[in-house]
């Protein structure tokens, strides 16, 4: 048999590591990632190898050559262009004549390859994933097999909602030949993307071959230290160079260590490496080769590379040393530190945790570096949450951060776009909008300065002037020191994920160019586009004057004023009611409330039509009818769903999958029919909107995000139709949901998911977000939270009762399945 080692990775998130050289050649355990994989397949007899190369090729090539220094014989295929997994490998397709192994070379893994080879051919199989259970799979391809280890579903990359398992594809495979006649030479094209769903389509023998084995992708910094702690707890089988002279201690060829060095155990000290007298080597640290270290100077939970200087009583805690770097006297770095090649470090200079600095650096003397240099930025798993950018004024968002975070997005679109800006009246938010405007501008983009308005203002002025985005930023009434900032598409809806990751992506790395000082754009001002927008709504009204006596709630000076105005202006009397409201997401929890007590009441008592309280963005809306009974956010989905039917017959409504049954049996009632989506803001209203507007799709997306012209939509129905808000919910038929949160580890999410998939392989279940359980007419949704260790759980049934137990049933096991 023939390997293919895949040694085309760029390495992106491991720079500055990676700065200087390709993601195969950084060195684990003192030398590359892709020799622990050669001297692993050499281990299973596997000698002849060909070794896709893209970036950098001739570092490896010239490292590996024909591959007789390493006890195997190496050909080299390099892609001119990017061509995806299966792409490179097809370039060796002349070489590959039997039935063959393709492993990545940027990862670390002690895979016992007979075992999986011989489940290879045992299933006839004419391709086997090998797959690993992990704690968090959102960076990898979840799958799921069958009792017979066939592969049933898998999904690249999944964010929480997504994650139907904690089994993931390790990018090992084990392939026959004839795969390769599935696709083009020269031919972007993937296997997890492209390959896997088409052989899965035609019902090829595809199966996957669980490994309890160590595998890491060392995908991003934290992991790559992580692999060295479990090479010297020994969790992974791998070589490590040099004599073990004591247990856990190894020393390689010419080292020099002078009496009163101090060295603990586990450590690895490289080639011809010098530690000086008093020096202290601590557990858990990896000292590369021709290194030396001088007197009272300490490393502790480190890793140096080659050819370092580190002088007297220097400190080294929990960093990352590439070569040829001077670490002068008295200097210090500190935890998750990563110090890039051939940088100096003067005296007395000190890193800050966290901090990347990129190679060729000089740090002057007494320094304290506290942000990266020159490239680069803290490194967090995820810049955007649930949806947008949220965090404290001046502490997680600052003017510099939100310059630079406007240059990523502007990065995105290559420099030629018209973007809009807007922010809602606080001071904060002004202040970070023109650090907003001033990162876009640096990157090119033509901005659109739309002042001080309300988010779904923006989203319509983003339509109407045919800009290809937008940036909302806004404050919390509830919270003045937090921050909500909303980067929207060309129709005005929320970007989606793949976006986000663009932008995560090039703000991580800083990977964006600033534009020349002649090729600025002058900012476009657009002063008066809310009072088109409010007229707008009112010469689209349908009937004649409205006289509805309105009770109008809000925190938000700001929404009060411009719904006021629009509520005035089409003839409505509008009183303004000032209590404490939760948002619509809580108002379970605020039912006993004397604020919701009072405002109910009062509007039963004042004989209102209805009342309304609005959130700080002005997209939601929560109504009391003029009973005095609160419409929650499931019976508004409900509510705007029989609207939208009874005004267009055979319609389409999209609704979360977390919405109630009873839309459909709306639905049912008008020929009507329901689209289901995932419970994101993104997904709805990418599933509403689309890539094209329509009309009707457009009014459903107002009643959903916009409560000043949702609102409005609602009322004109009533005046056209001559209903009460009342006699609209009396329609409704009665429906029971139950939600709660309960705790659940990061880690085991993607287990809770898996179990309960398995648990009810049998009974009807769907698995578009989280997974969702049909039983007894009604259905249980676990849903694992993106931003908190929770899981989701909401339930429907035939009675409040019973939705309660379905979901305390659902609780109890999640519990378990943590715990367990």
């Amino acid at each position: 048999m023939k390997a293919v080692i895949m040694a085309g990775g760029e390495g992106t998130r491991l720079r500055p590591l990676t700065c200087n050289r390709p993601k195969p050649m950084v060195p684990i355990i003192n030398k590359p990632v892709m020799e622990h994989i050669i001297e692993l397949l050499k281990k299973y007899n596997l000698t002849d190898i060909a070794v896709t190369l893209q970036y950098m090729p001739e570092l490896i090539k010239d490292y590996f050559g024909n591959g007789s220094d390493f006890g195997v014989n190496i050909r080299y295929y390099v892609e001119q262009t990017p061509l995806g997994t299966a792409g490179s490998v097809k370039n060796a397709e002349d070489f590959l004549d039997d039935v063959f192994v393709v492993i990545s070379g940027d990862a670390l893994t002690d895979i016992d390859l007979k075992k999986a080879i011989d489940f290879h051919f045992q299933k006839g199989s004419i391709a086997t994933i090998i797959l690993k259970k992990v704690d968090v799979p959102l960076e990898y391809g979840v799958v799921v097999t069958d009792e017979e280890s066939r592969i049933s579903r898998f999904l690249e990359k999944p964010s929480w909602g997504e994650v139907f398992s904690d089994t993931v594809n390790t990018g090992i495979y084990i392939l026959s030949p004839e795969i390769l006649g599935y696709f083009n030479k020269n031919e972007m094209f993937d296997f997890s993307k492209d390959l896997f769903p088409i052989l899965l389509k035609e019902k090829k023998p595809l199966y996957g071959f669980v490994t309890d084995d160590y595998w890491c992708d060392i995908g991003d910094l934290r992991a790559y230290s992580r692999v060295h702690m479990d090479i010297l707890e020994k969790k992974v089988k791998v070589n490590i160079p040099g004599k073990e002279i004591e247990p856990g201690i190894w020393i390689d060829d010419g080292c020099e260590i002078e009496e009163g060095a101090k060295l603990e155990a586990p450590c690895v000290i490289g080639k011809n490496t010098k530690i000086k007298k008093t020096a202290n080597i601590g557990s858990f640290s990896v000292i590369g080769h021709y290194n030396i270290i001088d007197e009272r100077s300490g490393i502790k939970r480190s890793i140096l590379w080659k050819n370092n200087l580190v002088e007297k009583n220097v400190q080294v805690r929990g960093s990352v040393i590439c070569n040829k770097v001077h670490l002068r006297s008295n200097a210090s770095t500190f935890e998750n530190s990563v110090i890039g090649d051939d940088t100096i470090i003067m005296n007395n200079a000190l890193i800050k945790p966290n901090i990347k600095i990129w190679p060729n650096k000089l740090i002057e003397e007494g320094a304290e570096v506290n942000s990266n240099l020159v490239w680069g930025s803290k490194f967090t798993r995820s810049i955007f949450g649930n949806r947008g950018v949220a965090g404290e004024i001046n502490v997680d968002i600052t003017p510099e951060y939100a310059s630079k975070l406007g240059a990523a997005y502007g990065a995105t679109f290559k420099g030629k776009a018209k973007i809009g800006v807007s922010c809602d009246d606080s001071t904060p938010a002004q202040m970070l909008k023109v650090s907003f405007i001033s990162g876009l501008l640096s990157a090119g983009i033509e901005v659109f300065d739309f002042g001080k308005m309300l988010l779904p203002i923006t989203r319509s002025a983003i339509r109407f002037y045919k800009n290809d985005g937008g940036i909302h930023i806004s404050t919390s009434t509830e919270d003045v020191a937090r921050l909500f900032v909303d980067f929207l598409d060309k129709n005005g809806s929320n970007v989606d994920r793949g976006t986000e990751r663009k932008i995560e992506n090039a703000f991580v790395r800083e990977d964006f160019s600033r534009c020349e000082g002649d090729c600025i754009k002058e900012i476009k001002q657009i002063p008066d586009y809310s009072k088109f927008y409010l007229r707008n709504i009112i010469n689209n009204v349908e009937s004649s004057k409205m006289k509805y006596k309105i009770a109008l709630n809000s925190r938000s000076g700001f929404i009060l004023s411009t719904m006021n105005e629009l509520l005035t202006g089409l003839g409505c009397e509008v009183e303004v009611v000032n209590v404490k409201l939760m948002n619509i997401k809580t108002m379970s929890k605020s039912m006993t409330s004397n604020d919701v007590k009072y405002f109910t009441s009062h509007i039963k008592m004042g004989k209102f039509d209805l009342g309304v309280s609005i959130e700080d963005t002005s997209e939601k809306m929560m109504l009391v009818d003029n009973k005095g009974r609160i419409i929650t956010e499931d019976m508004f989905i409900a509510l705007i769903s029989l609207i939208f039917f009874k005004n267009v017959q055979g319609g389409t409504v999209v609704v979360p999958i977390s919405a109630s049954q009873v839309v459909d049996r709306i639905a049912d009632e008008c020929n009507g029919k329901v689209i289901r989506s995932k419970t994101s803001t993104q997904d709805i209203m990418e599933k509403i909107l689309g890539s094209e507007l329509k009309e009707e799709m457009l009014d459903q997306f107002t009643m959903h995000f916009d409560a000043m012209a949702g609102l409005v939509k609602i009322l004109d129905f009533m005046q056209k139709n001559n209903y009460k808000l009342s006699e609209l919910v009396d329609m409704i038929p009665n429906f029971y949901i139950d939600k709660k949160e309960v705790e659940c580890p990061w880690e085991a999410k993607g287990k809770v998911i898996r179990h309960i998939m398995q648990e009810n392989n049998g009974d009807s279940i769907e698995t578009l977000e989280g997974v969702k359980i049909y039983k007894d007419g009604g259905w249980v949704l676990v849903l694992p939270d993106a931003e908190k260790p929770v899981c989701n759980v909401i339930s429907e049934s035939y009675s409040a009762e019973f939705a309660e137990e379905l979901t305390s049933i659902y609780i109890n096991k999640i519990r378990e399945i943590s715990r367990g």
